[in-house]
């Protein structure tokens, strides 16, 4: 490195990203003991990124890098890290320590994993959040061989990630619509007939709720089997983040629900969750998101697109890139 500063994505105050949030110069981080610098090549922008600008988030400290996920090359730390080429999510990047919309990131050298080899850096850069989410999701919901899955949000990050996993496992991922697709549940329907017919009367043993909608939870908890396990992340459907729900059917019916905050998930055990991930992105049983948006990380104006179109729910994936490097 000839130069002792980069360009970063810069908060100081909350409120909208498209005036609080600029690219600024600033110096590249020292580096502690321990320690490993990445030098980062692709960081992908979610909508929990958004909000921490926008001050959803009350124990983000100021001023702040953003950014959750990444993949890049480590250029600084232990002689046996330097070169690879890696991936990461999780942790508390972007709140209280600066993230991954920079040009340089330093993470403890024991949360190095070396990202898929087939995969670009955009690619593993596009799956952190994702996957890290759904993968958490799936290990509550616990689907085995022969169950059915309801995955209310499908169609987003998280839910195709799920999609992918609940597969892998041997379960059947029942996928949710608006619009009446004929392999799809109509979530604008009552669900439990069409769960009915889809899976002859079996049911769904577990539902993964991406959602959080207070209507659509009934709906789908009403439709849950007995022993079913309800796994939710959100309610950011909900204004007022209240839902109900018939607590005698539940507790009769012996059913479960679990919340999930990915927040709470350290960056040491997100990468053990992408370590072992990796296998089956190489194996090509698990793919990156198949629509990302490349946009430079220099450029402010695109980058504040960028940032507009992950808040109106874009169904390409938006990631910064680095071309200078």
């Amino acid at each position: 490195m000839s130069s002792s500063t980069q360009s970063a994505l810069r908060f100081s105050e909350k409120g909208p990203f498209n005036s609080v949030l600029k690219v600024s110069s600033i110096p590249i981080p020292e580096l502690p003991s321990s320690q490993c610098l990445v030098q980062v090549r692709a960081s992908a922008i979610n909508i929990s990124d958004v909000g921490n600008v926008q001050g959803w988030f009350p124990a983000t400290t100021l001023p702040r890098t953003p950014g959750r996920d990444f993949a890049g090359t480590i250029v600084k730390g232990p002689s046996e890290t330097i070169g690879k080429n890696v991936w990461g999510t999780g942790g508390t990047n972007g709140f209280d320590r600066d993230g991954t919309h920079a040009e340089y990131l330093v993470i403890p050298s024991d949360c190095v994993e070396e990202m898929p080899t087939n995969l670009s850096f955009a690619q593993a850069a596009a799956c952190g959040v994702g996957f890290l989410t759904a993968g958490a999701m799936v290990e509550k919901a616990k689907p085995i061989k022969g169950d059915f899955v309801l995955v209310l949000g499908s169609s987003g990050a998280v839910g195709s990630a799920a999609v992918q996993l609940i597969k892998q496992v041997g379960a059947t991922p029942l996928e949710t619509s608006r619009r009446g697709d004929s392999h799809a549940i109509n979530i604008t329907e009552d669900l439990k007939p069409q769960i009915e017919t889809k899976t002859e009367g079996k049911g769904v043993a577990a539902v993964i709720d991406t959602v959080g909608d207070a209507s659509l939870f009934k709906k789908a908890l009403d439709a849950l089997a007995a022993n079913g396990r309800y796994v939710i992340i959100s309610a950011g459907k909900t204004p007022d983040g209240q839902f109900t729900f018939d607590a005698l059917n539940f507790y009769q019916r012996n059913q479960s629900i679990f919340g999930l905050n990915t927040g709470l998930i350290s960056l040491r055990d997100a990468v053990t969750v992408l370590a072992r991930l990796k296998p089956a992105f190489e194996a090509g049983e698990l793919h990156a998101p198949p629509n990302i948006e490349e946009v430079d990380l220099a450029e402010e104006q695109a980058v504040l697109a960028a940032y507009k179109k992950v808040e109106g729910g874009a169904k390409a994936k938006q990631v910064l890139v680095n071309k200078n490097i």
